[in-house]
């Protein structure tokens, strides 16, 4: 895929050619050709143990009900517990 960085003006192959983005705005309109590029060189377009956007939120989400969840217990509100037990378990493992 060949774009223009709205921002500067470069295309791709401007990128290639010089071997330099444009502008900061280039990461944005390259990204698909960035990603590609990083993958084939270190196999990989994430540093080791760094997690997707979708795993961050979902771990959080999930801290988040299960300090809610020893809240409940220790106030002795077990139906409160009971509801964030049954999210929890809803929520189940990140895809």
């Amino acid at each position: 895929m060949t774009g223009i960085c709205p921002d500067c003006g470069r295309s791709w192959d401007d990128v290639r050619r010089g071997g330099r983005l444009g502008c900061p705005s280039c990461w944005d309109a390259f990204r698909q050709e960035l990603s590609e590029v990083v993958t084939g060189m270190h196999g990989s377009d994430r540093q080791p143990g760094e997690e997707d956007l979708q795993t961050q939120i979902h771990q959080r989400k999930r801290k988040l009900l299960e300090e809610d969840l020893r809240s409940a217990l220790a106030s002795e509100d077990y139906v409160r517990a009971g509801q964030l037990r049954d999210l929890l378990r809803a929520e189940g493992e990140p895809s």
